[in-house]
């Protein structure tokens, strides 16, 4: 029974039959420092490392057939950077992936067959884009699904307030972002907390300084426009451990 795995768009099972994917996952990360006088260590650090998939794959037919088959195959994997890979047992759900190795073929009469490996450069899986709207001088509330925290877009055309020429966002009441807006008419205002980058209207700006880039833990949480007007979209890809 070939197995649906999607590779940049691709799905491999088009050309050749799938097996169980190998999955290596959850590679946890950790940085340890000895304190002189002091029992132990103290962790100064925690990630999550990048892990291995490996799966084989069985090209069928004549000789010519099967190396036309993986021939394709290998052009599907001629990638030079990380791309999105979906496996069968988390349709909903990506990674980003870099083929790695050789793959050794074993010949047999009417087919042949050969194992594929991926690097998974990101060990976060991407999930389901969501999004809502922070309305004009209001506030929303939202669930983020997900096991893992993420990092929102937001996209609007706002104006900025009047006394601090600012205008602004702010997450659960805590952090937030305050951008100086140079004119007092209306402006397209685009931030990418995930990217770091901030534009009005097209033109390369920086957040204030006291402002921080947010990121959204799964759980419930509110956006709240706290300086200036106009509603704005907020969207985030869910992320997943």
């Amino acid at each position: 029974m070939t197995r649906t795995v999607i590779f940049d768009g691709h799905d491999l099972s088009d050309v050749v039959d799938v097996g169980v994917p190998n999955i290596g996952a959850l590679a946890s990360k950790t940085t340890y420092e000895t304190v002189p006088g002091r029992n132990g260590k103290v962790v100064t650090g925690h990630t999550w490392d990048s892990f291995n998939v490996e799966f084989m794959v069985y090209a069928h037919g004549t000789p010519d057939e099967c190396r036309e088959a993986l021939s394709r195959l290998g052009m599907w994997l001629d990638v030079d950077e990380p791309k999105r890979l979906v496996l069968p047992d988390w349709s909903d759900r990506q990674w980003l992936a870099m083929p790695d190795g050789d793959v050794p073929l074993a010949r047999y009469v009417g087919d042949e067959s050969g194992k594929v490996r991926f690097v998974m450069t990101d060990p976060i899986a991407y999930g389901a884009r969501r999004g809502v709207t922070v309305p004009s001088g209001g506030s929303v509330s939202f669930f983020v699904g997900g096991t893992y925290k993420t990092v929102p877009r937001i996209v609007g055309t706002v104006k900025r307030d009047s006394s601090s020429h600012q205008w602004g966002i702010r997450l659960d009441e805590e952090d937030y972002l305050h951008v100086e807006i140079g004119v007092s008419s209306n402006v397209s205002l685009t931030l990418d907390c995930g990217e770091c980058t901030c534009t009005v209207s097209g033109a390369v700006s920086l957040p204030t300084l006291s402002s921080d880039w947010l990121e959204l833990s799964p759980g419930y949480h509110t956006l709240r426009n706290d300086l200036g007007s106009g509603s704005v979209s907020v969207s985030w890809e869910e992320r997943w451990l």
